[in-house]
């Protein structure tokens, strides 16, 4: 085979390396939704549970230093008639699918599809469970032990795309999560509540492609 083939045959190889969160992207976020629902059913404040949740035990949950029990243990604290059962089935309830999902096999024409998300593997493995064979990584906080925008779990991302050739593209509904990956060399997309962005994805990969195969 000729220097040339080698070549076609490279580039012809070259795919983007999508990058999607889940919360805002593929999934709706728990937040404000979940919150909303456990002060209606148990009367606690809204205020008070939210800042208490960030200040005491939001870190430890996604980034899987506690594991769910404690974190419904933690919440029982505040909320004694909420049961873990039933805790969890509100969580699962408020994590609706999002359109985005019926574009992946779309996508996945030009890209390899990853995930990166701050989360727990227990409620997306079952909410994802229908999707999961179009991603080629999963990198979720709970299980990779750190969580956005910590560089770690960029690096940890990054290591699960392996030898895979081509640009990377990041898509997340926080400009913090999204100003970190851009620092470490990636593209990046910022996913607008109105689903815009979904229409700007094709465009961008063609021109991440066009620009890496010229270089």
């Amino acid at each position: 085979m000729s220097n040339s083939d080698n070549k076609d045959t490279a580039a012809r190889s070259v795919r983007v390396q999508l990058i999607l969160d889940v919360g805002g992207v593929l999934l709706s976020n728990l937040t404000p939704t979940f919150w909303t629902q456990l002060v209606e059913r148990t009367g606690v404040d809204y205020s008070e549970i939210r800042s208490r949740y960030k200040s005491e035990v939001r870190d430890d949950l996604w980034s899987g230093a506690v594991e769910e029990p404690q974190f419904w243990k933690w919440m029982n604290q505040y909320c004694p008639s909420l049961t873990e059962e039933d805790g969890r089935t509100m969580i699962m309830d408020n994590l609706v699918p999002l359109p985005s999902l019926e574009r992946l096999v779309q996508w996945k024409q030009l890209a390899d599809l990853h995930i990166l998300s701050n989360h727990r593997t227990e409620w997306l493995d079952p909410k994802l469970a229908d999707y999961a064979q179009h991603f080629t990584s999963m990198t979720v906080s709970s299980r990779a032990g750190s969580f956005k925008p910590n560089v770690s779990i960029y690096q940890h991302a990054v290591a699960a795309i392996g030898d895979a050739e081509g640009p990377i593209l990041f898509i997340d509904d926080s400009a913090n999560n999204l100003q970190q990956a851009e620092s470490l060399g990636w593209s990046v997309l910022l996913a607008d509540q109105a689903g815009e962005w979904m229409d700007k994805v094709e465009s961008t990969m063609q021109h991440l492609l066009e620009n890496y195969k010229s270089e």
